[in-house]
């Protein structure tokens, strides 16, 4: 299963990154992170690139998937990262509503609205991460294509 979020530049700002996510060529759900920040750990979306989704099990989330690219300093956690070199890693896929409540993840949700006082966000982002999980099952075998917009 390839999931495939493309950012979307007229709705990405300086609060937060938008997008869509398709599984395997099908439209699924929206999605919300952080800004580009320089790939600061726990402040910036996630590059684009192609990635590994890699099970794991999050003391905040449960069950969920985190991204692993090591040629663009992604790790799946933190004991992937090689003696000596840095990088980010617990990028993960889990529910939140606004891009400040992530630290590098993805959020999944129904809808992308503006809803007060917070700004631009996602709905229904736990019922989309149940939906998710029911659609990736063990959570193996998962890769992730990461674009932005032309």
């Amino acid at each position: 299963m390839n999931l495939e979020i493309v950012r979307d530049s007229t709705l990405s700002n300086a609060t937060g990154t938008f997008g869509h996510m398709s599984i395997d060529g099908a439209s699924f759900c929206v999605t919300c992170e952080q800004p580009w920040n320089n790939n600061l750990e726990g402040h910036s979306c996630i590059p684009v690139g192609d990635y590994q989704l890699l099970p794991y099990q999050s003391p905040a989330h449960g069950a969920t998937v985190v991204f692993h690219n090591p040629a663009l300093g992604i790790y799946g956690t933190p004991d992937m990262i090689p003696a000596g070199q840095q990088g980010r890693s617990l990028c993960e896929i889990h529910s939140a509503n606004w891009p400040f409540q992530l630290k590098g993840c993805v959020a999944v949700g129904a809808v992308l609205t503006n809803m007060p006082p917070n700004g631009m966000g996602v709905t229904n982002s736990v019922a989309t991460l149940q939906q998710l999980e029911a659609r990736w099952g063990n959570r193996t075998g998962l890769t992730a294509t990461i674009s932005n917009s032309p």
